[in-house]
């Protein structure tokens, strides 16, 4: 028996991208745990709930322990003293998030299962077409939306055959689109990647997600997998996903990094943890410089064309700040927006960050080279068969007719990197977590010392001659709970004298606000002049922050 023939969806709107000024489209996302929900459930709902950074009064508050099918847990206040506002923030979101259940689909475990049983189908047919042809990514997201639509119209025949009722074209929609960002995007993820503001997303097990916002705020999602199997499932399709760079996540490989489409970066954690762990990082300001940042408050007048005239005078700088979000690798896109367009520029990264390859228009000639696992036995180098580390794209990427080589985050083994890139001469750039900018020498002498064969002599040696300038970032947090990132600290980097390798200088230090003032007359400010620099903004002691 031949069903009625469906409506062609190739006409409505569920692969466009979505309009940037509006919340991301409510697709199809859950809410099941392992076991059953037990929360209430309202007429109502708003897909996310809303954080109001209000504070609980002070005293004990019981803590909370992530568990699948919950919520995430707070952090109670301590005994006898204030009460953090966050504790207030994150009771609030619970009940806010338990009082809204969302559209049905959301908790739909059978439309999750129709969604992953048709998923298979169609990737088995995306497989065999591209077996005999080459496509680019447009072509093959063309592709794609064919073959979705010939699977949804294959099941629906198959279920009026049976006898059974078939599908609405609204119930085809949801399906479509759920397929299409299983395939192409990143699945129940999407409609959380789409949300704007956004900007750490963290994901643990089947409890609901936790977003957190560019400016502090904190909100719940519904969870995106049904089961812990099922994330897992779907972190080892995305690790599968990108032929050129595959990575393995499993028992015995249980850490994951991914790069994924739209500069989201994605770490992943299982089989070490009780629940699944995902951590995912946006990358929201796409095109920045120091002008921007100046405006927004990060740098003032006299940071903004004092670093900009550092860059250009190819002066070595590390930028750091504490922890994540304290706004490094945008500061560091900034400065890589000083650089003259059409300098040959090499960026060595573990997972993309910089995508300074994705701006022609401020840089015309980008070698992007990042590391590679490897996989099998160890051979004689030390190295899995096929990896490809950071001293390797830098030695390589000397080959392209580079002139200046950028090594992104340094975390740990890629200080020889840093250190190669920057004895170049040609000025380089880095990123690195510390407390405070003299605290970055140590922690680059002894990430040198840990990851390497240098010693502490040799290392600090290279510290004072490879780094010019360190540059930190600090993050105020309000009573509101809102973040306001701002540079604190300059420190110019030169050799010590017997007994002391390094020697630093406040060339800008925190003024009485915490925000960077100028200091100390750096040693090279006639190679800045020489930049344009005008050596009179030093002379406005107070900064000039707040200038319009």
């Amino acid at each position: 028996m031949s069903g009625p023939d469906l409506p062609d969806l190739s006409s409505l709107p569920i692969f466009h991208d979505a309009d940037p000024a509006q919340p991301g489209p409510r697709r199809p996302g859950n809410g099941g745990g392992a076991g059953p929900d037990r929360r209430p459930t309202p007429p109502q709902n708003t897909w996310t709930a809303s954080v109001e950074q209000t504070a609980r009064p002070a005293g004990p508050q019981p803590a909370r322990t992530p568990q699948p099918g919950g919520a995430p847990g707070g952090n109670g206040a301590s005994s006898g003293g204030a009460a953090s506002p966050w504790v207030g923030a994150v009771a609030r979101a619970e009940r806010e998030y338990h009082g809204q259940p969302g559209n049905p689909r959301l908790r739909d475990a059978e439309f999750w299962r129709q969604v992953n049983s048709l998923r298979g189908e169609v990737s088995s047919r995306l497989t065999t077409a591209l077996s005999t042809r080459e496509l680019d990514e447009e072509q093959r997201e063309a592709l794609g939306q064919e073959l979705i639509q010939q699977v949804v119209r294959d099941h629906n025949d198959a279920l009026l055959s049976g006898g059974q009722r078939s599908w609405t074209t609204e119930y085809q929609v949801e399906v479509t689109r759920a397929l299409f960002d299983a395939l192409f995007r990143l699945g129940r993820l999407q409609p959380l990647i789409d949300t704007p503001d956004v900007e750490n997303i963290e994901i643990t097990g089947t409890a609901p997600v936790l977003m957190l916002m560019g400016d502090g705020r904190r909100t719940y999602a519904e969870p995106i997998a049904d089961s812990d199997a099922e994330l897992i499932d779907f972190l080892q399709f995305l690790a599968s996903r990108d032929p050129a760079n595959e990575r393995s996540f499993t028992r015995a490989n249980p850490f994951l990094n991914l790069d994924l489409p739209g500069r989201v970066r994605l770490a992943a954690v299982g089989w070490v943890v009780p629940w699944p762990r995902v951590t995912i990082r946006l990358q929201r300001l796409q095109s920045v410089d120091l002008e921007l940042l100046r405006r927004n408050g990060t740098v003032d007048t006299v940071l903004a064309e004092f670093l900009g005239a550092a860059v250009r005078a190819r002066k070595s700088i590390v930028v750091s700040g504490q922890g994540q979000g304290s706004g490094k690798t945008t500061l560091l896109r900034a400065l890589c927006a000083s650089l003259d367009p059409w300098e040959s520029i090499a960026t060595i990264e573990t997972d993309y960050e910089l995508y300074l390859h994705l701006e022609p228009e401020k840089h015309k000639r980008v070698v992007a080279l990042r590391t590679r696992e490897g996989s099998g036995e160890m051979n004689t180098s030390g190295r899995r068969v096929g990896e490809i580390n950071t001293n390797v794209n830098v030695y390589e990427s000397l080959r392209h007719n580079i002139s200046r080589v950028i090594v992104g985050e340094v975390r740990g083994p890629e200080i020889v990197s840093m250190f190669q890139a920057m004895q170049m001469g040609n000025g380089s750039l880095s990123t690195v977590h510390a407390d405070g900018a003299r605290d970055v020498v140590e922690r680059l002498v002894g990430m040198a010392v840990q990851d390497s064969t240098l010693s502490e002599t040799y290392a600090y040696r290279q510290v004072a001659q490879s780094v010019d300038l360190i540059v930190f970032l600090r993050v105020d947090v309000g009573p509101d709970g809102l973040r306001t990132r701002y540079v604190s600290e300059v420190i110019e980097v030169t050799r010590g004298e017997a007994g002391n390798p390094v020697a630093v200088t406040d060339v800008f230090q925190p003024g009485p606000d915490g925000r960077a003032v100028p200091g100390v007359t750096p040693s090279f400010l006639a190679d800045l002049e020489a930049q344009g620099f005008d050596a009179g903004l030093l002379n406005y002691r107070d900064g000039l922050w707040g200038e319009a």
